[in-house]
């Protein structure tokens, strides 16, 4: 499950960052005012609970507080990917892990 999680995470993290600059253009040409942290974070849900249910019904898994803590630790983690870059998180996570 280690390695899915890390490939979801990339996938969510791209295309959350890439969901929210097109936003963000379309939002800037409309002339209307946003916050992008805020946008990343609602992106990066939506994302993050699609993939996290395709997961279950593709694999035919049983929701399970593995399963919730996962989807909340991939909304976390793809929001902070999306605003901070995925090479900053993957290096605190590291760090995290070797203590």
């Amino acid at each position: 499950m280690k390695d899915l999680f890390v490939t979801a995470l990339i996938a969510v993290a791209l295309l959350t960052s890439l969901t929210v600059e097109g936003l963000k253009k379309l939002l800037s040409d409309a002339k209307k005012t946003y916050k992008p942290n805020v946008l990343a974070a609602i992106v990066s849900v939506c994302w993050a609970v699609l993939a996290t249910v395709l997961y279950v019904i593709y694999f035919n898994v049983e929701v399970t507080s593995q399963v919730i803590v996962a989807g909340i630790a991939l909304v976390i983690l793809s929001f902070l990917c999306s605003t901070c870059g995925y090479d900053k998180v993957i290096q605190t996570l590291k760090q995290i892990a070797t203590k």
